[in-house]
């Protein structure tokens, strides 16, 4: 959203992730903004559509809409997190022709080279800017220019930009040519930049990074499917931290937390559909009556990364659990594989088999609720989500399993229910209760990485707390 001279302009999504750029008044934009506010649903009536033009379109879509003052506009009771990407390729946009350099777009990659923020003259007027270049999987770069806010948010990582990783995100990104190479640079002030947001796609290139910043190593997926290199945190000399020190982090980074799993939030359903071959979310398609189908009639979905209507999909876990330990209470977000590591079965065992929505919520399968009252050591990373905008959300990259008990040094933990592995644990924080030869101590879950690309639907600070838990008495003989 962004005014513009006498109107309030914003690009609005359904649920299927079409996009239209809409225009109002600006004597309507706290209309809008009070039932309509930023990455929130909502329904809207009488509205007209009129022929886009000009520069810098927000969508390749040829009309806009026009939201004039006898509109209605209420709430939707609809929740989906996610973002809508409509990412364009490097090599798109290197080969990018002027008639296309008219749209925005949306652009993701490793920040790299990144010079000093500056302050220059821009028509008598003092303006900061930075410089640096993004790059992608394939070892392409492209040159990035930021200019006054949009530059400020890189500032604090410009000391330490050798020290750690920076995935940038710039939503509505212009591109123009400077010296002879397309160059992306924010489009006044339309554009929206994130710093390693908590999106999957920002996860999905991060685990296909080689990030020596963060002492990771290349590894080869062991499941024998030729789809290239992971990245592999790690672990062993991951710091350990307490819940109230990974609240109060001030720098995005990984650690290791050892907590309880308190309850179950189920303002969110536990699993999402998506794709079998890329484990992306999948989106329903309209007009397609999913509520009176289930596997066996095969529906399709949309995939954007196929970029084809598909029915190989299945359910694949996103559970959200509120975990403690003596310094405070957070929550712990695990999908996929490693969501998979801590139930012990495929989601698709414990699924009914319906794609119909979910109506109860607090409905869940019993390897699901067993594990409240269980204590785990996760690995986490922390996010700009977490350190800027204050989400108390996590994402676990890491379970450790085995059948030995162990302590935190602190006492900060209680030992009943630990389940982990001296293989992922520092030795200098970790006290073993239980000694054990070297050839006893299981194999870490940890190797089970592939699946860091289910990342999906990702939750923000903006998502509302959680108002429903399931709780379970712990159970001393599991």
């Amino acid at each position: 959203m962004a005014c513009s001279g006498d109107t309030f302009e914003m690009v609005l999504a359904d649920e299927w992730g079409n996009k239209i750029h809409a225009t109002c008044k600006r004597s309507l934009m706290h209309r809008i903004q009070r039932f309509l506010p930023l990455d929130s649903w909502g329904v809207i009536e009488h509205v007209n559509v009129s022929v886009v033009g000009g520069q810098y379109r927000t969508t390749n879509y040829k009309y806009k809409m026009v939201i004039a003052e006898d509109a209605v506009i209420s709430r939707s009771d609809l929740v989906d997190d996610r973002s809508f990407l409509s990412l364009a390729t490097y090599n798109e946009i290197e080969s990018c022709e002027a008639k296309n350099q008219v749209f925005l777009i949306d652009v993701i990659g490793k920040v790299h080279e990144l010079g000093d923020i500056q302050t220059v003259r821009v028509f008598g007027e003092d303006r900061k800017r930075v410089q640096f270049r993004l790059l992608d999987t394939e070892g392409n770069s492209l040159p990035c220019c930021l200019w006054g806010t949009y530059a400020e948010l890189l500032e604090p990582f410009c000391e330490t930009a050798k020290d750690q990783t920076i995935i940038c995100l710039i939503r509505f990104a212009k591109i123009k040519e400077f010296r002879g190479e397309m160059q992306i640079t924010n489009a006044f002030d339309a554009s929206r930049v994130f710093l390693n947001p908590m999106i999957p796609e920002v996860m999905d290139l991060t685990e296909r990074l080689s990030i020596s910043d963060l002492s990771v190593a290349l590894v080869e997926k062991t499941s024998g499917k030729k789809d290239g290199k992971r990245i592999s945190y790690d672990w062993n000399n991951a710091e350990i931290k307490s819940i109230s020190e990974i609240m109060d982090s001030n720098q995005v980074d990984y650690c290791k937390i050892v907590c309880t799993i308190e309850a179950i939030d189920t303002d969110w359903a536990w699993f999402y559909f998506g794709c079998n071959r890329h484990q992306k979310r999948v989106n329903k398609l309209p007009n397609v009556d999913y509520a009176s189908m289930t596997k066996k009639d095969k529906p399709l979905f949309r995939c954007e990364i196929c970029r084809s209507n598909i029915s190989n999909v299945g359910p694949k876990f996103k559970l959200h659990f509120v975990v403690k330990d003596d310094s405070g209470t957070c929550t712990a977000m695990l999908l996929g594989s490693v969501g998979k590591s801590i139930v012990g079965v495929d989601a698709e065992e414990l699924w009914d088999g319906s794609y119909e929505e979910i109506e109860d919520p607090e409905i869940l399968p019993e390897p699901i609720l067993s594990l409240v009252g269980k204590s785990f050591c996760f690995g986490v990373s922390i996010t700009s989500d977490n350190v800027t905008n204050g989400s108390e959300t996590f994402v676990v990259l890491e379970v450790c399993s085995g059948d030995k008990v162990y302590s935190i040094d602190s006492h900060s933990l209680s030992t009943s229910d630990m389940v982990t592995t001296s293989s992922t644990m520092s030795s200098g924080s970790i006290m073993m209760l239980d000694q054990v030869s070297s050839d006893e101590c299981p194999t870490p879950i940890t190797k089970r990485k592939e699946d860091l690309s289910d990342l999906q639907d990702l939750s923000s600070a903006s998502k509302k707390q959680c108002s429903k838990i399931i709780k379970q008495e712990n159970n001393k003989s599991g």
